[in-house]
């Protein structure tokens, strides 16, 4: 076994050393992910976030990571990388492995997060959420919530032009990010010279609406500066990462049953935060309706465990590798980016991207289009 390249009290406890097998932890899911930017998500070089995961255990990786290494002539190198499947050789053969009857053939899903989508979310999450909540609504009733989060985003740029819409944005950014734990990037008084700026030249009443709403939304960006400052038990609200793998893990369960989780490490998931990713993905939570609240996942769709391992001693995690970068590639095809590899695995891989991403839409099928 290699050695992790994380060290330190807070990446002690969560870690799966030995090989994976499906049995007394359920069925195992390896993930992984392209294109992470952490908490910089304004004007990063690929605008999606991609979350591959694979429904396999590492004793049944082993064999189809040999024959993806003969096959493509990788006989050298410690783990599989989606970078070295870039030629037109090596990306047939991934296509292979990717397409119908090939070894993973009904086991993977890409998770695509677009980045501005997200933090549009998170303004109204944080901001107007909150301050729905405190006169009595529920913003997740009739999925009212999401319907916001789309209109600012989709009508946002017509409504303030590209400009503007990409300052609402990069504020928020800074301002939400845990680097502002004292409000020196961008304070709420920024923050809300941003809103007020936005609103005087917002010329679509959608936005304006929401504009207008987020102006009395000052009391609760103050109690969420006050939470940065504290800082224990800190949970990163612009990381994505954190917030999608709970959901990647509760959409696998409820697909194939019990299941523990295998992540690649990641510097950002430390012991606590898997902890809680761990909690999150076990329950099942109901925003409306009668049965609003959260319990606990039946045994049978039980998510046991979220834990982390190092990619090249876990030949699922190097799977999940593969997925997450013809992910990526997918994602960048449709952005208007040229990707070759895009163009050839995009056909393989829209039909396993979740309708649950974190887009602002629900129809995967718009992937296949090229911008």
């Amino acid at each position: 076994m290699g050695s992790s390249s994380l060290s330190g009290p807070d990446y002690v406890r969560s870690n799966q050393d030995a090989p994976t097998r499906d049995g007394a932890a359920g069925r195992w899911v390896a993930a992984d992910e392209s294109g992470w930017d952490g908490e910089q998500l304004y004007r990063r070089a690929d605008p999606y976030l991609s979350i591959g995961s694979v429904a396999i255990d590492d004793e049944t990786a082993v064999p189809i990571v040999q024959q993806l290494r003969a096959d493509a002539r990788l006989p050298q190198p410690p783990e599989l990388k989606f970078a070295q499947f870039k030629s037109r050789n090596r990306l047939e053969v991934l296509a292979g492995l990717l397409g119908p009857g090939g070894p993973l053939a009904g086991r993977t899903r890409v998770y695509l997060v677009d980045k501005h989508y997200f933090v549009a979310s998170k303004i109204i999450d944080l901001l107007l959420e909150e301050e729905a909540h405190a006169r009595g609504i529920n913003l997740y009733e009739n999925d009212l919530a999401r319907q916001a989060a789309w209109t600012l985003f989709t009508d946002g740029p017509r409504a303030l032009g590209a400009e503007g819409f990409d300052r609402v944005i990069a504020a928020m950014v800074g301002f939400a990010s845990s680097r502002n734990h004292d409000g020196s990037v961008v304070g709420v008084d920024a923050l809300f010279d941003e809103f007020r700026l936005a609103f005087s030249r917002a010329h679509r009443r959608s936005v304006s609406q929401i504009l207008a709403a987020l102006l009395k939304t000052r009391r609760h960006a103050e109690d969420y500066l006050s939470t940065l400052e504290q800082r224990s038990g800190f949970v990163p609200a612009m990381e994505p990462l954190i917030a999608a793998l709970p959901l990647i893990a509760n959409l696998w369960s409820d697909e194939i049953g019990a299941l523990s989780m295998l992540t690649d490490e990641h510097k950002v998931m430390t012991d606590e935060r898997l902890g809680i990713t761990a909690k999150m993905a076990a329950l099942d939570v109901q925003f409306a309706g009668p049965g609003m609240g959260a319990r606990r996942r039946p045994a049978e769709r039980a998510v046991r465990a979220v834990l982390r391992g190092v990619s090249r001693d876990h030949p699922s995690i190097q799977l999940a590798d593969l997925v997450a970068g013809a992910g990526r590639e997918v994602a960048r095809r449709h952005a208007g980016a040229a990707s070759p590899a895009g163009e050839r695995l995009y056909p393989l891989i829209v039909p396993v991207i979740s309708p649950e991403s974190l887009v602002p839409h629900d129809d995967p099928a718009r992937f296949a289009a090229a911008g």
